[in-house]
């Protein structure tokens, strides 16, 4: 039996200006954030035995930019909270490996901070290039 005392599905009404504005400034503070929070645990390690450490920060921030960035590519209908994102988390991990005015630095010139200084870039650029498949 049919239930048509129902409403029937509507479309998705369309996205107003104030509410992509709130969505492409809580995105760039999210990558801010995350840009911020990467940069202090990069460099962590967990010793494992003698001689050998497991660079698990750079692991856990590196696969936390990827999350956020995927999920908001999953997410959202366009690509600009997404980039806008991107942008706060390279731009804040370029301003944090700067040095300070007293001389010292959060990203140190060694392998995990190299890393940390351009895997994010090259993981926004393979998040945003790739093609949405989905019809909505």
């Amino acid at each position: 039996m049919i239930d048509e005392t129902r409403e029937p599905l509507r479309a998705a009404s369309p996205e107003t200006l104030s509410s992509r504005a709130v969505s492409w400034v809580v995105g760039l503070g999210l990558g801010v954030l995350f840009g911020v929070m990467g940069t202090a645990v990069s460099q962590s390690t967990w010793t494992i035995v003698a001689g050998f450490a497991l660079p698990v920060g750079i692991i856990i921030a590196l696969l936390a930019v990827t999350l956020l960035l995927v999920g908001l590519r999953l997410v959202l209908r366009t690509r600009t909270t997404a980039i806008l994102a991107a942008f706060g988390i390279v731009v804040t991990i370029f301003l944090l490996s700067q040095p300070s005015a007293g001389g010292s630095i959060l990203v140190p010139g060694n392998v995990l901070g190299v890393t940390w200084t351009f895997a994010p870039t090259v993981i926004a650029l393979l998040v945003l290039a790739w093609p949405r498949f989905s019809k909505n």
